[in-house]
């Protein structure tokens, strides 16, 4: 099966470590320099290890996700394929 540009852009990103070296309200900091922002309020300041999980844990998400979407297309192509 060939993969979307969006599911291997995704594939990349499994298999990539982020670890988060800082954290504030309003941002977080990659190992790497990167700095992104927090798109939404937190209640608390996490601390560097809960921000890591939710990382680690939104990458696995939202792969899974990628993964099924990519499975509804290829089963709908082949209904469609007399």
């Amino acid at each position: 099966m060939k993969l979307s540009k969006f599911a291997r852009a995704m594939k990349t990103v499994e298999n990539k470590t982020h670890k988060v070296v800082r954290v504030s309200d309003t941002e977080f900091e990659l190992e790497n320099g990167d700095i992104y922002p927090i798109p939404f309020e937190l209640d608390y300041t996490p601390t560097l290890e809960e921000f890591q999980k939710f990382i680690d844990d939104s990458k696995v998400l939202i792969s899974e996700f990628v993964k099924k979407s990519e499975k509804e297309k290829k089963d709908a192509r082949k209904r469609k394929t007399p």
